[in-house]
Order: structure tokens, then C-alpha cells, then sequence
């Protein structure tokens, strides 16, 4: 849709530019009418050639960037997965019960 879209708009300029240069120099007018046909024909495969290009490269682009965003979205979340591992390991070596609980006697209850 948007080449044809841009396809139009070349061809549009060229035949109004064609139709206008011609005029303005006084040719017959059945030449500058049939000059600005091929010109609007001529413009409109330009423009349909064009646009593909660019379309082409603008979703190339889109591509690149997004593999490159998602590559970039693993490596964060395997750097994640392995500061848990690593914090989980931590962890697990500590003592389960807090330190100030086993520096309490058992049976010593005195309210201070």
C-alpha cells in the first residue's frame, strides 16, 4: 500500500512538473500531453522502486534491532538467573537459626 502510495505521488510530480515545463515553453499541446504521460509512467515505477527499497530497508532494520534487543534481554535475564543461583547458594550456607537466638540459654527465662 505504501509504495503504491509513493508510486503515486512521484508520478503525480512528474506529469504536473511535465505539464507545466511544457506549457510554459509553448509546445503543442497533444506533445506535452503525450511527453507528461510518459513522464507520469515513467515516475510511477520510479517511485514503486523507491518506496520498496526504502520499505525493504526500513524492516531489515526493524529486524536487526530487534535481535539485537533480544539478545540483549537474554544476556540480562541469564546475568539475573545467575546472581539468584549465586545469592540462593549464599544463603544456604548460612545457619538456619539467627545468631542472638543461640546465644540464649534454654531454661534461662529472666525478665529483665
Amino acid at each position: 500500500m505504501t509504495t503504491h502510495l509513493c508510486g503515486a505521488g512521484m508520478a503525480f510530480l512528474g506529469f504536473s512538473m511535465s505539464l507545466i515545463i511544457g506549457l510554459w515553453v509553448n509546445n503543442p499541446f497533444t506533445t506535452v500531453v503525450s511527453r507528461s504521460l510518459v513522464v507520469l509512467f515513467c515516475s510511477y515505477m520510479l517511485g514503486l522502486i523507491l518506496a520498496g527499497i526504502g520499505q525493504k530497508v526500513i524492516i531489515e532494520n526493524f529486524e536487526v534491532e530487534r535481535e539485537r534487543l533480544t539478545a540483549h534481554a537474554e544476556q540480562a535475564a541469564l546475568q539475573l538467573e545467575e546472581d539468584d543461583s549465586a545469592e540462593r547458594q549464599d544463603n544456604s550456607a548460612a545457619p538456619s537459626v539467627p545468631p542472638a537466638a543461640e546465644a540464649v540459654p534454654a531454661g534461662d527465662v529472666s525478665a529483665a
